[in-house]
C-alpha cells in the first residue's frame, strides 16, 4: 500500500512539474510608443537663485522690468528640446527653445517686460512635437 501511494504522489510531482515548465514560455517585450512623457511644473517669478524660482506669483507690478519663467521638467529620458512660448494679450511675443538633458531637470527663460506691456500674460511649456506640457497665466500692472 505505501509503494502505491508513494509511485500515485510521484505521478502527480512529475505531471505538476511538466504543466508548469510547459506554462513558463518567455514573454514578448513590453512595446513602447514614442508618445511624450513629460511633465512640467511652471512658475513665473521675479529672479532665479540657486537654479530656484523666487518673487514667485500670478500678479506684478507694471514697473517689475523682467520676468522668468522656471520649469522643472521631469518624465524624460536623454536629450530632449522644449519651448517656452511667451504670449502678451493673446499675441506670441517670445519663443525660447531649451534643452533637457535628463530625467528631472530644472530650466528657464526670461522677458523684459515694458511698462507698457500691461494685462494678461501666459507661458506654455511645449514638447518637440508643439504639444502643450503645461500653461501658466500672469497679470502685469492692470488688466486691459
Amino acid at each position: 500500500m505505501t509503494r502505491i501511494f508513494f509511485t500515485i504522489i510521484m505521478t502527480l510531482l512529475l505531471s505538476a512539474a511538466v504543466a508548469v515548465s510547459q506554462d513558463t514560455k518567455p514573454t514578448e517585450p513590453a512595446q513602447t510608443t514614442a508618445t511624450s512623457a513629460l511633465a512640467a511644473e511652471v512658475q513665473i517669478c521675479t529672479e532665479i537663485t540657486e537654479r530656484a524660482c523666487t518673487g514667485g506669483a500670478l500678479a506684478f507690478d507694471a514697473s517689475v522690468g523682467k520676468l522668468y519663467c522656471w520649469s522643472q521638467i521631469t518624465g524624460g529620458s536623454g536629450e530632449a528640446t522644449i519651448k517656452h512660448i511667451w504670449s502678451h494679450a493673446g499675441k506670441v511675443v517670445l519663443e525660447v527653445p531649451l534643452t533637457i538633458k535628463g530625467n528631472h531637470w530644472r530650466t528657464w527663460s526670461s522677458k523684459n517686460i515694458a511698462a507698457s506691456q500691461t494685462g494678461e500674460w501666459e507661458v506654455k511649456v511645449v514638447d518637440a512635437s508643439g504639444n502643450t506640457i503645461n500653461s501658466v497665466t500672469f497679470t502685469v500692472g492692470e488688466k486691459k
